[in-house]
């Protein structure tokens, strides 16, 4: 970016969604359910920055890779939401937060599960005679 250039800021959508993305992270209890969340709150951010846009017709278009830490729009996603607002304005950092938020949820979760995983002894579940 150029000195000068003029930047677009969504900071104040971002402060909008984050106290019910949060809550809802904090909410969902199994690993895989964490991707679902930053799809559907990154997709209600898009919905609050673009001009007709509907978020059922991109839910398939965003994927959440918690093992590297980062998410993946899909080309077509990248064409609606325009060259100009993915290289000169914040939308990238703040999906980008949205998603170490989630992949710090994510982290918890698994770790739980595996700790979870390591105390079940095999042949004494619940329930089992």
């Amino acid at each position: 970016m150029k000195k000068g250039e003029k930047m677009f800021s969504f900071v104040k959508y971002e402060k909008e969604l984050i106290e019910d993305y949060r809550k809802k992270l904090h909410d969902v209890k199994r690993s895989d359910e964490v991707g679902d969340v930053f799809i559907e709150f990154t997709l209600r951010f898009l919905e609050k920055v673009l001009e007709d846009f509907k978020i059922e017709d991109y839910t398939e278009d965003i994927t959440f890779d918690p093992e590297n830490n980062r998410y993946i729009l899909s080309e077509r996603l990248k064409e609606r939401i325009g060259r100009e607002l993915l290289e000169k304005s914040d939308l990238p950092a703040i999906i980008q937060r949205f998603c170490e938020t989630a992949t710090h949820r994510w982290r918890q979760l698994k770790a739980d599960e595996e700790k979870t995983d390591f105390f079940k002894r095999p042949g004494h579940e619940v329930g089992r005679e």
